[in-house]
This record gives structure tokens, sequence and C-alpha cells, in this order.
């Protein structure tokens, strides 16, 4: 009978463990997203004429609020009057912004956002310096 309580006893111990090493590695990766998002202190608003194949330029607004959604306004300027809104959720994965309904990532730099192209690259190119967003709040 007392070998039973040995082994129960140890695998409550063990079973302790595991728990408490699966929580830690869950806190690591979170603390890590909030770390970046309080370094650069992203949420607020980031205006940008993005460079566009037929029209003048892509008028965008990105809406980055504090409960981690988002809404994201443009406008295919000289082109079209119509404004795009999409709202969704976003997230930071090694200094790089990831909204949920959009291709483009964007990386995380001080008061602005550069975005980057489908491959997960910096842009490249002679407009490379016009993929940029600035913080305007």
């Amino acid at each position: 009978m007392r070998i039973y309580l040995h082994i129960i006893s140890l695998l409550a111990t063990c079973f302790m463990l595991v728990s408490c090493i699966n929580n830690k590695a869950n806190a690591d990766v979170e603390s890590t997203a909030d770390r970046t998002r309080h370094k650069y202190n992203l949420s607020g608003r980031y205006e940008g004429n993005l460079p566009c194949a037929d029209c003048s330029a892509i008028s965008t607004t990105l809406v980055l609020n504090r409960d981690r959604t988002y809404s994201l306004h443009y406008k295919y300027v000289g082109k079209s009057d119509e404004l795009f809104r999409r709202d969704g959720v976003w997230r930071v994965d090694a200094d790089i912004l990831h909204l949920d309904t959009e291709d483009y990532n964007y990386k995380i730099e001080e008061d602005r956002l550069s975005q980057l192209d489908l491959s997960g690259k910096e842009m490249t190119g002679n407009l490379a310096g016009k993929y940029i967003l600035d913080k305007v709040r």
C-alpha cells in the first residue's frame, strides 16, 4: 500500500512540474509579443500614400487598437472615390506586424511601419522607400 502512495505522489509531482513548464513557455511567448508592442508603442494611427501600378497612390490609414484589433482604410487615388475598409485582429512576431485579413505584413520600426513584399521580405527597387506608413498619433 505504501508503494502505491509513493507512486501516486511521484506521478502527481511530475504532472505539476510539466504543467508549470508549459505555462512558463506560454507566458514567455506572450510576454515577447507584449514587449515588442510596448517597445514600439504600436497602438495608434498610421498613414501613408503607397505606390500603385494603375493609380496615383493608395491612400492608406491603419489604426491599431490596444485590444489588438485594427481598422484599415484605403483609397485608390485618381482611380476611384470608393473607400475600402477592413477590420480584424493584429499580432506581432519577431518585430513583424501581422494583420489577420491582409496578405502583406509590416516591419515594425520607430514610429512607422514598412510594408513587406508577399514573401515577407523588405521591398526593393526604386519605390522601396515609399512603402511606409508613418505614425501620426
